[in-house]
């Protein structure tokens, strides 16, 4: 009798045990998934499935904005885009379809010229870029901006609102300025830094000034219509005033507004995003060796700012340029 009553017993503790289990176990799918969908999880940035890039099909989507001057060769952009519509600002000819009152803070003026006529008229994205097809910060591992526009994805500057066109963070990131403590040195970066804190009262004076400002360099990006639209036009007109009134020089103004246009189109100040998600999401390339700052094969600084004579058919593998198929 003691068995049959331990036997009992211990079905019934066993009974027990098997539907304690099953219950833990559908509870814990409800709160977090099933382990099948674990082992299938990736980050969001490595789902590509709902990107979209800019293709020929969609061409009154987006435009191109682009900062030239007289003689820059745009034919690129005619050979490659040719569906695409093209704002090519020529600053230094008045008699140009598209020119700007006053050239002055470089791409800095032909970009707020295109946002102040266009405001009521804006695409769903605008692209914002400097004439020349090969220039030292495209991200690209031959400095080529055919690729890099190609690649961009349309829903994701839709989805975040603002997108630099570059992804690694050699120049800008993850602090570029201390406008609130600048050094005291004569070259651009450092009067840069010098000018930026009072240049921002007067563009923001409703707004505190940074003390930290990271952002990825040369002033080339994708903002969304609904992002432009965020700031009123007056406040476009108001820094496009201040950059006609200002004494600064054009490398100085122009790296005021290359610093703060992530601010402008209300980032935050400090906007670097992790590199390997930056590649991802802007432009498809989901599967590269990463660490937070930068992508393997992608991108190295050159020595020179100067593109070497006949590039890329001739001149890399010299004065901190790279040969031609480095990243192959």
């Amino acid at each position: 009798m003691i068995w049959r009553r331990r036997f009992r017993r211990s079905t019934l503790l066993l009974i027990f045990a098997v539907f304690a289990l099953i219950w833990a176990h559908n509870f814990s799918v409800r709160l977090l998934g099933s382990p099948a969908a674990h082992r299938a999880y990736q980050p969001s940035w490595r789902n590509t499935n709902h990107a979209k890039r800019l293709g020929k099909g969609d061409s009154e989507e987006k435009e191109l904005v682009v900062a030239s001057f007289e003689g820059a060769d745009t034919r690129w952009l005619d050979m490659h885009f040719d569906t695409w519509k093209k704002n090519v600002y020529v600053v230094d000819n008045a008699s140009a379809p598209l020119t700007v009152s006053v050239n002055k803070g470089r791409e800095a003026m032909p970009f707020l010229t295109y946002i102040v006529d266009r405001y009521d008229s804006l695409p769903d994205v605008s692209i914002f870029i400097q004439s020349p097809r090969y220039q030292w910060h495209n991200e690209d591992p031959m400095y080529d901006g055919l690729p890099v526009l190609r690649r961009l994805r349309l829903e994701h500057v839709l989805k975040r609102g603002y997108v630099s066109l570059r992804c690694t963070w050699e120049k800008g990131c993850p602090a570029e300025l201390t406008p609130l403590h600048p050094f005291y040195r004569n070259d651009d970066r450092s009067r840069t830094e010098q000018a930026y804190a009072s240049v921002f009262r007067r563009l923001f004076p409703h707004d505190e000034v940074p003390g930290v400002v990271g952002a990825h360099c040369s002033s080339q990006f994708a903002v969304s219509r609904a992002r432009l639209r965020a700031r009123p036009k007056k406040q476009y007109e108001r820094i496009r005033d201040w950059l006609v009134e200002t004494d600064l020089d054009d490398a100085v103004s122009s790296r005021v507004l290359e610093y703060m246009w992530h601010i402008i189109f209300r980032m935050h100040a400090v906007d670097c995003q992790d590199a390997g998600e930056c590649f991802c999401q802007t432009f498809g390339l989901c599967n590269l060796t990463c660490d937070r700052e930068k992508c393997r094969n992608r991108y190295w600084v050159p020595n020179s700012r100067t593109m070497p004579e006949g590039w890329p058919e001739t001149g890399p593998g010299s004065n901190g340029w790279p040969e031609r198929w480095w990243a192959d």
